[in-house]
């Protein structure tokens, strides 16, 4: 313990008698400290040998005492002198009295916390009071086994207050739950028996309060809080019950509604049903139950008259249904004889009479049936004579478009369309009934199928080139399905590229072949186009999962554009953009997408990108024109102060360069290319101005001296009387005045001198003084004096701990004083003459 107090003090400054001592002798010393031991007194006796004891022995028999009586008797020991000891054996002293104190408060609260918790209900206010009386005491002052005391005891109530915090707070929590459950089953019920509606919002609110039945908290003591559980569980069961009687008749009622049987109409049956004990809800279920009863009675009455009416009415409908059949049967008939359509209107006329048979016409509808069957007799003979001369006309036709086959330059399409016409008109005249023969038929068709041999041979080469169109498809699809592809293995960039080039390969060409409907044969067709889909889909579909992923990416990329839109300002955006740029080229190179869906990303990409770029740029703008604002004031300060000359002002001088520097800290950054040279130009000025500030400031001062020179003169030969009196004032009131500080002294004086009564007064310490501050030789015989004075401001400035410095303004107040009076001697007026010309050199001001 020792040793250690010895290393903490041995940078501390020992007296003389301490460092000349034997390190011998110290080891004696040491020997008796630690002879000493625990006995207080043998300590106190080593520390109040102040003729033998070393400084440092003696300060350790002071750290070595524990009892407050030895620290005390120290105190008052050394009180009056060893202020080093006094000052250790008072701190031992107050140390080890908080300790005590401290512990015993410790000790006190340590108590309270325990009697606290024996309490059964802890107030929480007085553990609080508790707590804050143990945190405000000095970790360091107490014992470990305190703190660890207090710790576990302070858990121990502080997790009794948890615990009932936390039952109060379950328990309000599920009051409220309760509550809010309560309110809601019986708003609920009520509007359920009015309205019948929202049943599942019922069994919502029912189940809620189920719930909070089965949540209630379990109380073991009986007091108000067990009671208010109690009475919310009853509230909770009866609210339930109501419930369960409400749904009971409330299905009933469904029931009664839904029957068509009568089989529920049992009044004894809902009678029959739990009570329900509100008897609002009652009398509204009652309500409902009655208006159902009599609504299904007057239900069945309307039904049997309803049964009765609609079979009168649908044999009514059914012979109404027949008399429109027959009218527009005849209305058919007699359109179709108008424009000539014998054999149509002879065929209705057939219908006509097969659905008269078993029904009754009226006449109106009988004499338009015997109408009809006059004309079509009479037009029937007229057909058979315009049919011949009309057929006769169609061979000849016929005949013409044979001979036209001959002709080089025959349009195949037309002459075809022209064939296909006559045999129509074949047809119409077979419709009309027109006269016809074998021989001319044969004559007919025979010349028809001559004209068709040029439209025969042309459909057989398109036949041939839409074969060689299919095979040439074929083979695509071919092609197509020896592509590579394995479901098990996931596809790589290469594979996909691979797929990607076959598909646009194969719609290419496919493309080339033109559309599937004019090039390939029409009963081909559906399994043509049903193959190709079957083999781009096995390639497209895995190839179009990883676009899709790969669309992912580029949106991702997207986003993070966009992103980068809302801070363009940031100093890395652009590298970032570049970045995102760099990557897109990668994906896009990896693997193409789709086309449009190529473009459309690319399109938001690049808006996005450009959207930075452009942001970037308006801020750039916004930017140098803000620069440029600074550079043009930062430009107007410069001028400022090159405005200044030699001959300004040293004040206005000063103000403007402060003013300037003020103006120039504020102003902002200029532009970059300019900042430099603005800079360069500023210093230059600034210096200028300094320098004539400087020079105006010295010749100011220079100015100051000569007057202070010229005054101390007026004042000597006042006080010798060896000038005029007026013109001593006249020449005073020439020179410039010197400031409060030496001239009220230096008037003080020349008035005090033209009275003839001046004081002469010796100022040897003012003048060493002031030599010293101007660091100016003194004369030989003051050198001993000058010594002395510096040693005894040295241990001044030991003593107060605190170096002493000379200000302007302290050699300012010397010589106010030096020039105050005449000085005692010649010696010292000379040494003031060498102050004064000495002082243009040390500006003061």
């Amino acid at each position: 313990m020792f040793n250690k107090i010895f290393k903490s003090n041995e940078a501390e400054p020992v007296t003389a008698q301490a460092t000349a001592a034997d390190p011998s002798d110290q080891t004696d010393w040491l020997a008796k400290l630690h002879a000493a031991g625990g006995d207080e007194q043998a300590l106190l006796a080593i520390a109040m040998d102040r003729d033998n004891a070393p400084l440092k022995i003696r300060q350790a028999a002071v750290e070595a005492m524990q009892s407050e009586d030895a620290l005390k008797a120290a105190e008052r020991e050394f009180r009056d002198h060893d202020r080093r000891i006094h000052r250790e054996a008072k701190l031992r002293l107050e140390s080890v009295v908080a300790r005590r104190l401290a512990r015993a408060l410790a000790d006190q609260l340590i108590a309270d916390a325990h009697a606290l918790f024996a309490q059964a209900h802890i107030p929480a206010n007085r553990f609080v009071e508790i707590d804050r009386g143990w945190q405000a005491l000095d970790a360091a002052l107490l014992d470990s086994a305190q703190i660890a005391g207090f710790d576990t005891v302070s858990t121990q109530i502080a997790q009794v207050l948890r615990s009932r915090g936390d039952q109060q707070s379950l328990i309000k929590r599920w009051t409220h739950e309760a509550d809010l459950a309560l309110a809601e089953l019986q708003a609920g019920s009520i509007a359920v028996a009015e309205t019948g509606l929202e049943r599942d919002k019922l069994a919502a609110a029912y189940d809620a309060v189920n719930q909070a039945r089965e949540n209630a908290p379990l109380m073991t003591d009986q007091d108000a809080r067990s009671r208010d559980i109690n009475h919310k569980i009853m509230l909770l069961d009866a609210a339930l019950q109501l419930a369960r009687a409400l749904d009971a008749r409330l299905t009933h009622i469904d029931k009664l509604a839904a029957d068509t049987t009568n089989a529920n109409d049992d009044p004894a049956a809902w009678h029959g049903l739990p009570p329900v004990a509100d008897t609002k809800i009652a009398g509204l279920l009652s309500a409902r139950h009655d208006a159902i009863r009599r609504t299904r009675q007057q239900s069945r009455d309307v039904m049997s008259r309803a049964a009765k009416e609609a079979v009168d009415e649908k044999d009514k409908a059914r012979r109404q249904a027949k008399l429109a059949t027959l009218n527009e049967l005849l209305t058919g008939a007699e359109s179709a004889l108008a424009t000539g359509l014998v054999v149509d209107a002879a065929a209705a006329l057939t219908t006509i009479e097969a659905t008269l048979k078993g029904a009754h016409a009226n006449q109106k509808l009988q004499g338009r049936v015997d109408a009809l069957r006059a004309e079509i007799t009479r037009l029937k003979g007229w057909q058979h004579w315009g049919g011949g001369r009309a057929r006769e006309d169609l061979a000849a036709e016929a005949e013409t478009l044979a001979k036209a086959i001959t002709d080089e330059k025959l349009h195949i399409k037309s002459h075809a369309d022209a064939i296909e016409k006559l045999r129509e008109r074949w047809k119409e005249l077979d419709k009309l009934g027109g006269a016809t023969s074998r021989e001319l038929w044969g004559k007919f068709d025979g010349a028809l199928k001559t004209a068709y041999l040029p439209v025969s041979a042309q459909l057989a080469k398109l036949k041939a080139t839409r074969q060689e169109n299919l095979a040439a498809r074929n083979l695509l699809i071919t092609a197509l399905d020896a592509v590579s592809v394995t479901a098990d293995v996931a596809p790589t960039i290469a594979t996909l590229r691979e797929w990607a080039r076959a598909l646009e390969h194969f719609q290419t060409e496919w493309r080339k072949l033109g559309p599937v409907e004019h090039t390939v044969p029409h009963k081909a067709q559906a399994a043509l186009l049903e193959r190709m889909k079957a083999a781009v889909a096995r390639l497209e579909s895995p190839l179009n999962d990883s676009r899709r992923v790969e669309a992912l990416k580029r949106e991702q990329l997207i986003a993070r554009a966009k992103a980068l839109s809302t801070d363009s300002q940031q100093r890395d955006t652009i590298i970032k953009v570049r970045e995102l740029q760099t990557e897109w080229q990668q994906h896009a190179k990896a693997l193409p997408l789709q086309r449009n869906v190529e473009n459309r990303l690319w399109a938001e990409f690049k808006a996005a990108t450009d959207a930075i770029f452009h942001a970037r740029d308006a801020a750039n703008s916004a930017r140098d024109a803000v620069f440029q604002t600074n550079a043009t004031l930062r430009t107007e300060l410069i001028n400022k102060l090159s405005a200044l000359t030699a001959d300004t002002p040293p004040g206005e001088i000063k103000r403007t360069i402060a003013e300037v520097d003020s103006a120039w800290r504020r102003a902002g950054e200029a532009p970059r290319a300019l900042e430099a040279k603005l800079e360069a130009r500023f210093r230059r000025a600034r210096e200028d101005a300094q320098q004539f500030s400087a020079g105006s400031a010295k010749r100011a001062w220079q100015k100051t001296c000569e007057s202070l020179n010229a005054k101390v003169v007026l004042c000597i030969e006042a006080e010798n009387n060896t000038g005029n009196a007026g013109n001593t004032s006249e020449s005073w009131q020439a020179l410039p005045a010197l400031g409060d500080i030496w001239e009220k002294p230096l008037q003080a004086r020349l008035d005090l001198a033209k009275t003839g009564q001046p004081v002469s007064m010796p100022q040897d310490e003012t003048l060493l003084k002031l030599e010293a501050a101007l660091d100016m030789a003194s004369p030989p015989a003051f050198q001993a004096a000058r010594r002395e004075m510096k040693l005894r401001a040295m241990k001044n400035a030991i003593e107060a701990r605190q170096a002493v410095t000379i200000t302007n303004a302290d050699i300012e107040k010397w010589i106010a004083v030096i020039i105050a009076a005449p000085l005692g001697d010649a010696v010292a007026a000379a040494r003031l003459q060498d102050i004064l010309a000495a002082l243009p050199g040390k500006p003061l001001r």
